[in-house]
C-alpha cells in the first residue's frame, strides 16, 4: 500500500475539495483552490498525490480522490457516479445494460459501464481499473427518455428511465445482453411499464427494429396490452432478426416481420424457471 503522506498543498487542495463536497473533479479547479500556484507546480501536485495513493486519475486531467482509509491499489468508485465526468461534456446519460442494472433487472453481473452521448467521443471506449467504459453515440432523434435516477441513498445519475431503456436495449440487443435478457427484464416490470408511453417511445424512435422485436416479445410473453395492435399497425414487411448475436437462420414469423432465430421455449424457460 502506498505511503500516504499529505504535504502542505496536498492539504490544501483535499481541505477545498472536502469543504465544496467534491470527490470528482478536473484540473483547471485546482486553479481556484490553490491560486497562487503555476500550472507546471499544479501538475507536478497531482502527479504526486497520485503516486502516493491520494488521488485516483480517471482520465487526462480527471481525478477522484481516495479515501485515506481505502488502498489505492483495490479502490474503485461507483462506476455509475464516474460517467458524468468522461463525457467531455456531452449530454449524457446511462443506457443499456447499466441501465437494466440501475432498474435491477439484470440476470447476470454487469462487466462495463455503457453510456449513452449526444456526441461522438474518441476513443470510443476506455478502462479504468480494468473496468471498461463505453461511450455510445446517439443521434439527435434516438436522443431521449432519460432522467435523474436514485443509485443509492444520497445520489441521483442520468439514466434511461424504465420505457426508454427497452427501447434502447430492444434497438441493439448486442448492448444489452441478447434478446432473452431483454426479454426477461419486460416480463419481470410488466406491472410497472407504463404502455402508453412506450408506445409513444417505440413511434419517436422510429426503428422498425424496435417495433417488431417490441411486439413480438409481448405476445410471447402473454402480456395483454392493447399497444400489440399499434405496433401491428406501424410495421412493415421486411424482416428483421430477433436476436443480433445469433445466426441469421430459424423460422420466419409473418404476423412480425421477424426471423425467429431463437426458440420461444428457450427464452420462456430462462424466465419462467
Amino acid at each position: 500500500m502506498k505511503h500516504k503522506y499529505i504535504s502542505n498543498q496536498s492539504g490544501k487542495l483535499l481541505s477545498y475539495l472536502n469543504s465544496q463536497s467534491i470527490v470528482c473533479f478536473d484540473y483547471s479547479l485546482v486553479s481556484k483552490a490553490l491560486p497562487n500556484s503555476k500550472a507546471s507546480a499544479v501538475r507536478e501536485l497531482l502527479s504526486d498525490m497520485t503516486k502516493r495513493g491520494l488521488l485516483m486519475r480517471l482520465k487526462e486531467g480527471i481525478y477522484h480522490t481516495i479515501p485515506y482509509e481505502q488502498n489505492p491499489d483495490t479502490f474503485m468508485p461507483d462506476w455509475h457516479l464516474i460517467s458524468e465526468y468522461l463525457v467531455s461534456g456531452a449530454n449524457h446519460y446511462i443506457a443499456y445494460y447499466s441501465a437494466l442494472q440501475i432498474h435491477n433487472l439484470i440476470t447476470q453481473p454487469s462487466l462495463k459501464e455503457q453510456i449513452v452521448v449526444s456526441k461522438q467521443i474518441r476513443p470510443s471506449e476506455i478502462t479504468i481499473k480494468e473496468i471498461p467504459f463505453q461511450f455510445i453515440y446517439h443521434n439527435e432523434k434516438h436522443f431521449f427518455g432519460s432522467k435523474k435516477v436514485w443509485v443509492d441513498n444520497f445520489n441521483k445519475v442520468m439514466c434511461s428511465d424504465l420505457e426508454k431503456t427497452f427501447i434502447d436495449c430492444l434497438f441493439n440487443p448486442s448492448y444489452s445482453g441478447g434478446i432473452v435478457e431483454i426479454a426477461s427484464a419486460i416480463y419481470f416490470s410488466r406491472e410497472k411499464i407504463n404502455y402508453d408511453t412506450l408506445l409513444d417511445y417505440a413511434k419517436k424512435f422510429d426503428s422498425q427494429a424496435v417495433i417488431k422485436r417490441l411486439g413480438f416479445l409481448l405476445e410471447l410473453l402473454e402480456i395483454n396490452t392493447n399497444i400489440i395492435n399499434e405496433l401491428l399497425k406501424l410495421k412493415t414487411d421486411s424482416y428483421i432478426t430477433l436476436d443480433t448475436e445469433l445466426p441469421k437462420t430459424g423460422k420466419r414469423i409473418k404476423r412480425w416481420s421477424i426471423l425467429q432465430n431463437l426458440d420461444a421455449e428457450t427464452i420462456k424457460y430462462a424466465i419462467y424457471t
